[in-house]
Formats: C-alpha cells, structure tokens, sequence
C-alpha cells in the first residue's frame, strides 16, 4: 500500500501536532507548514495527495493558498477548515470551493477521530481506500 502525502497549511502548531499524530499512527505520511507561503514552496517539491487548508492566515488567506496550489498542484486535493465559524463562513467556504478546493466541514476543535473520517473520506473520493 501507498503511503498517501499530506500536507496541513495552519498558522496554529498544536493543529499540525494533531495531524501528525492521529494520521501518522494510520501511517500517512503528513507534513506542515504554517503559512500560505511554505505551503505553495512545499508543493512545487512534493507531491501531495491531500492539503488541509486554513482559512485565516498570516500572509496569505486560506483562498488565496488554494487557487495557487490548485495551479502547482492539480491533482492534490485541498480541503477547508477553520476555526472561525460565524456568518462569514460559508462566504469564505463559497470562495474556496470556487478556488478549486473541497468543503468537508472540518472545524476546529476537531473531535476525537474526525481528522481520520474526513482524511477517508477525501481519499475515498480519490478512489484510494484503506
């Protein structure tokens, strides 16, 4: 089995120490950056399978990081989440979808098990499964 890349774009350690954690015992491969910036850096190298995308960020927002990774990175999924959720949200989600990204309702806290469920359930979309 492929050992499926994942990339997590958040300003917040703690979130890239979730993911590392409770994908890497799943054993995915998962690595961070904590901008907009290093994340587009990131993938002009590495293919990713999935990219978690913040969407308020220092530098560049959350859309802006997935209209251009949609360019570098055609083939990676990318998939909102937030930590934010008032009226503005769903124009923010409106614009990433717009941008090329998925909406698969990962809000922060995340509860214990939901970055695994949404992670299955993005690549089983790509038609991998595990």
């Amino acid at each position: 089995m492929a050992e499926e890349k994942i990339l997590v774009v958040d300003d917040e350690k703690i979130v890239g120490t979730a993911f590392k954690r409770e994908l890497g015992r799943e054993g995915f491969e998962v690595d961070i950056a904590s901008d907009g910036e290093k994340a587009l850096e990131m993938a002009k190298v590495k293919k990713y399978d999935l990219i978690f995308v913040d969407m308020i960020m220092p530098g560049i927002n959350g859309v802006q990081t997935c209209r251009a990774l949609k360019e570098i990175s055609p083939g990676s999924t990318t998939i909102f989440m937030t930590g934010y959720v008032d009226k503005e949200t769903i124009f923010r989600e409106i614009e990433f979808t717009k941008a090329g990204g998925k909406i698969y309702y990962l809000y922060k806290p995340f509860g214990e098990g939901e970055i695994l469920s949404v992670t299955k359930k993005a690549l089983s979309e790509k038609g991998v499964t595990r």
